[in-house]
């Protein structure tokens, strides 16, 4: 049981809205196992509702906490240095991480995720440039940004967690499945009803994305142990463009939405991101084997000498 594992401990999922789909989750996923409902509560009061901050949730009889923190680039989102251009609304400092680090630094399951924020329309369009130091980088490319962040991130893990009792994993992008347009312009899902074999309905800044994580990680991986592990969903979630909440995002209440307003990239619950949770579950237990494996072998080489 999942929750007995979690027993006095913290699990922190920071990143975008997809991120909040997975730590939404395991909320449903481990409440299902709670006879008492009234034992499980966010600690502020907060209700579960769409917001910029972060949500807390305790599991009494466990002491457990499961929390989401929204960072959507997990570097710092900041106003722009005094002089900067009059197109810099806001800057993203590439080498420090955001400021609700400082909050999930000590959790005891640390869940990251980005990805979805780092593209065009979320950046450069709306006047969000990238900064190193105190230079805003006016012709640095999206790539290029997402690149130095993830190397932030990596670095920031290292410097910071690895020596700590903290588990952290790195969730990959999850692709998103817009028809016949993107977000913006009408793309749809909501006729989906089977999983795709194919890869037709998945841009190409998912393996852009999918790469630059890959490449990072792996070089850092060789060098030295990191105390990371990489959550591989992007090629589990491929085909499942049937997964999304598509019309149906705005909830019961408000009814469908407009045919031109869907969304493809977040996930009915239960749904795709309770694979995620379980394959999350199942490297826990992994590293939960190991730890108790090399235990005993330190136990037979102090023993027989």
């Amino acid at each position: 049981m999942m929750l007995e594992k979690l027993r006095n401990k913290r699990v922190a999922f920071v990143g975008d809205s997809i991120g909040r789909n997975q730590w939404e989750s395991l909320l449903c996923m481990l409440s299902s196992e709670i006879p008492d409902e009234n034992s499980i509560y966010e600690v502020n009061g907060s209700p579960i509702t769409k917001h910029k901050g972060f949500l807390v949730f305790l599991f009494k009889d466990y002491n457990c906490t499961v929390e989401y923190y929204r960072a959507p680039f997990l570097v710092l989102q900041s106003r722009p240095p005094v002089g900067s251009n009059q197109k810099v609304r806001t800057t993203l400092k590439l080498d420090q991480m955001d400021w609700s680090s400082m909050k999930w630094r000590y959790a005891d399951l640390l869940i990251l995720n980005t990805g979805h924020w780092w593209n065009y329309e979320k950046t450069i369009r709306g006047g969000n440039y990238f900064q190193e130091g105190p230079e805003v980088k006016m012709d640095m490319s999206v790539e290029t940004a997402y690149h130095k962040s993830i190397e932030t991130v990596v670095n920031w893990i290292r410097s910071n967690l690895v020596s700590r009792k903290t588990r952290v994993f790195f969730r990959t992008f999850a692709p998103v499945h817009f028809r016949g347009g993107s977000w913006r312009n009408g793309g749809t899902c909501h006729m989906e009803s089977l999983p795709e074999l194919g890869s037709s309905l998945v841009p190409a800044q998912t393996w852009a994305q999918f790469k630059i994580v890959a490449d990072i990680l792996s070089a850092y991986s060789n060098k030295s142990h990191m105390g990371l592990d990489v959550l591989n969903i992007t090629y589990m979630t491929l085909p499942r463009k049937d997964g999304h909440s598509s019309l149906y995002y705005q909830g019961p209440e408000a009814g469908p939405a407009p045919l031109h307003r869907q969304d493809c990239s977040h996930w009915c619950l239960p749904g795709v991101p309770d694979a995620w949770n379980e394959l999350l579950y199942a490297l826990v237990l992994k590293q939960d084997e190991i730890q108790t494996r090399n235990s005993f072998d330190e136990g037979d080489f102090i023993a027989q000498n």
